[in-house]
């Protein structure tokens, strides 16, 4: 019955707030896109923080870092987001779960809809397993990333982030006027294409001898097979035994285009898609060859989409050093 009100309550405000939902798009695309543009940052990495937001506001994850952080960066709108998701939010309100968007699948039955989401959750089952075995938390291409300033890592851990330097200067002046303590968090200033990150990340105080988490989210899909490799091979001669690396992977589809619209928009910010894994009848096998090119393992893997009728589209890999 809360159903049926819900969604009866919801088609009304959703064609009431038409008007008001075009605008909220047009204030985040902005936002997003041009003053990102404007401030020389990623605008996937607003996509993610957006989304971190949405997940915190329909109950799928607490996530109080992100929430103070997204409330003060320039380029992410809080009065975007909710002409766009108002009519969402009443239908979750009334029918009391998220029943068309924000919601939450399983690895096989996951849709695009859900790459937030259920990547979100998927990366930290697999950061919490790790975690217990390690002293050190790195986040390669951290962008807007609360993960460090939240209930998942230890006090005792020593943290670092790496990223460009325009993100990272815009990170921490933000982190401050939101008032989330980054003290215990080393800033590596860093430009993956032109910079040895493993030398400088060194030289910030990292001990290579230490049981590590890697934390690679949502970066090798705009990387050349190259770069993949080489970082892989970086982070394999540069981290003990026991130490982990939490990634991601992309499937060939997905990085030509074929399953995400505006390809073309990601070209305004400089953010062209590269590398992407064949998981054709949804083998592991290339993955796998990848992985243990670098003298490393494939432990759990979550392949989202691999029971729908496109197959996967991209896996959540927790690789074993």
């Amino acid at each position: 019955m809360r159903k049926i009100l819900g969604f009866t309550i919801y088609m009304i405000v959703q064609i009431l707030f038409i008007p008001l939902g075009i605008i909220g798009v047009i204030i985040i695309y902005y936002k997003q896109m041009y003053v990102s543009k404007k401030l020389g940052v990623s605008s996937t990495a607003i996509e993610i923080i957006n989304g971190r937001w949405t997940m915190d506001k329909f109950g799928l994850k607490k996530d109080s870092a992100t929430v103070k952080l997204f409330n003060v960066l320039p380029n992410t709108t809080t009065i975007g987001q909710w002409l766009v998701l108002f009519p969402l939010y009443l239908l979750r309100q009334v029918a009391n779960e998220n029943l068309i968007y924000p919601t939450f699948k399983k690895a096989p039955e996951a849709t695009l809809a859900n790459l937030v989401t259920s990547r979100t959750v998927f990366f930290d089952n697999i950061l919490k397993k790790s975690f217990e075995k390690s002293e050190q938390f790195v986040v390669m291409g951290a962008g807007f990333d609360t993960r460090c300033y939240g209930n998942l890592v230890k006090d005792t851990f020593n943290l670092y982030e790496l990223d460009k330097k325009q993100t990272q200067e815009l990170k921490r002046t933000y982190l401050q006027k939101a008032n989330i303590d980054a003290s215990n968090v080393h800033f590596v200033d860093v430009d993956f294409s032109t910079e040895s990150w493993s030398e400088k990340l060194i030289t910030a105080g990292y001990d290579k001898n230490k049981a590590t988490t890697f934390l690679w989210e949502g970066v090798t899909l705009y990387l050349t097979e190259k770069d993949v490799r080489k970082t892989l091979s970086e982070i394999q001669q540069n981290a003990t035994t026991g130490s982990t690396i939490v990634a991601d992977f992309y499937s060939l589809d997905f990085v030509k285009g074929k399953l995400v619209p505006g390809k073309k928009a990601l070209e305004m910010t400089d953010e062209e898609l590269g590398f992407g894994i064949d998981f054709e009848g949804n083998s592991s096998k290339e993955l796998e060859s990848l992985i243990e090119s670098a003298n490393m393992k494939l432990g759990q893997v979550y392949f989202m989409g691999s029971k729908t009728k496109k197959g996967t589209w991209m896996a959540v890999s927790e690789i074993l050093i």
